[in-house]
């Protein structure tokens, strides 16, 4: 199987928790310790690829505060 790009990546792992949590709370399960710290690592492994890559991003250019654009975008 081929390795998965980092934000692709992220979003698996974000989802697998998500999926687990929602089936143990649907079937009233309870998880171990040892299943709730992997559920974390995963958590953790997720969100780190997103804020690495969200703070490594190209600066965007200065945009004005929403509150100057209209319901279009356009400045007013």
């Amino acid at each position: 199987m081929p390795e998965l790009a980092p934000i692709p990546f992220a979003r698996l792992n974000l989802e697998q928790v998500r999926e687990r949590l929602l089936a143990a709370a649907a079937f009233g399960e309870s998880l171990s310790p040892d299943q709730l710290e992997a559920l974390a690592g995963k958590l953790s492994t997720g969100l780190s690829i997103y804020i690495e890559a969200t703070q490594n991003s190209a600066p965007r250019a200065h945009t004005p505060g929403r509150a100057c654009l209209d319901f279009r975008g356009h400045l007013r």
